[in-house]
Parts: structure tokens; C-alpha cells; sequence
């Protein structure tokens, strides 16, 4: 189930409450069809030889497509295939990150928390970005 705010602002962009589920990262993503329509068009636009590292991040993307639909409650249905490359067990985490969110299994999100963090301070001052905290 999606929380208020997630879907609130997924609506505001998808009024018919389509949304699309793939795979990033090992991560279960979840945008808005028309996100995935940008990402698709720049994929094709611009990367016109792209490495295997690229084409193999864009055979698992597409592979993972998956169009949802909400429900009444904010509820996705999570399909088989995504359930297994995702790693879900039984209980899962909803992350907002940025205009998209991941669903993770709990477990192995608890242990991301628990990871220490590497210094980032010197590649976010090279793209002069801020943090607000």
C-alpha cells in the first residue's frame, strides 16, 4: 500500500493511477508511465553505442516493465517476477527517493541502514550540490 503522500503525488501525475514497476539496481522502482515514457525516449535519443554495462542496465529495465494499477486503498500488486528479482520475502519497506520509490525486503533494508556510509562530500561539490542538512 502506497502511504497518503506517495500517492497523492503519484496521482497528481497519473490521475488513472497507472504506475510502472521495474528493476534498478536489484531494487523494485516505481514511476509514472510517463517517466518511463522519458526514460525510454532519452535511452533511445542519446545513447546511440552504449557499453554493455548500459545495455545490460537497459535489458533489465525493460525486462522488469511492469504496469500497475492502484486500487481504491493505494494498493499495487506485485507481480512474481518482480517479487523474485526484487529479493522480497515477507515483509517490505516503501522508500521515497526523489520523484520515484523503491520497495525493498525489510531485512535488507535494515542492513542498508546499518551500512556506514562512504564520504560523498567531494562528488556532490563537483556537481556544486548543497546539502540542506
Amino acid at each position: 500500500m502506497l502511504p497518503g503522500d506517495f500517492r497523492d503525488q503519484f496521482l497528481a501525475a497519473s490521475p488513472d493511477g497507472r504506475l510502472v514497476l521495474t528493476i534498478f539496481q536489484g531494487q523494485i522502482i516505481g514511476i509514472t508511465p510517463t517517466q518511463w515514457d522519458q526514460f525510454v525516449a532519452e535511452l533511445e535519443e542519446k545513447l546511440t553505442a552504449p557499453s554493455i554495462t548500459l545495455q545490460q542496465l537497459r535489458r533489465v529495465a525493460f525486462a522488469g516493465y511492469t504496469e500497475v494499477v492502484l486500487d481504491k486503498q493505494g494498493r499495487i500488486q506485485l507481480p512474481a517476477h518482480l517479487r523474485k528479482s526484487g529479493k522480497l520475502e515477507r515483509d517490505v519497506v516503501l522508500a521515497g527517493v526523489g520523484r520515484c520509490f523503491e520497495i525493498w525486503d525489510k531485512e535488507r533494508f535494515e542492513a542498508l541502514l546499518e551500512q556506514s556510509s562512504e564520504d560523498v562530500s567531494a562528488e556532490l561539490a563537483r556537481a556544486d550540490i548543497k546539502l540542506p542538512f
